[in-house]
């Protein structure tokens, strides 16, 4: 059973260190993507992935996706700790 487009809780845990590593590579994309980084290819097997799963809307823009991965690297902050309650989203740059 998928849970994907709710807000369900995963079965399982990960280990901290784990999270940690794509809370960092999160970052690293997103930073990536606003500087022009990114091949057009990779960026949309990644914009499709966030689709599949409800994170990105079908018609997304660049400043979409990379809104979709700063909200995800925040709800990745929130479950390792760093912040005591749901982070809202924050606008990234245009």
């Amino acid at each position: 059973m998928s849970a994907s487009g709710s807000d369900a809780l995963a079965p399982r845990s990960c280990r901290a260190p784990d999270v940690a590593a794509l809370i960092g590579l999160l970052a690293l994309l997103e930073g990536e993507l606003m500087a022009g980084g990114v091949p057009e290819h990779l960026s949309r097997r990644i914009r499709d992935r966030l689709e599949r799963v409800g994170l990105l809307g079908a018609a997304g823009t660049e400043r979409d996706l990379r809104q979709s991965i700063s909200d995800l690297n925040h709800r990745l902050r929130y479950a390792l700790g760093e912040y005591d309650e749901p982070p809202r989203p924050v606008a990234v740059p245009e």
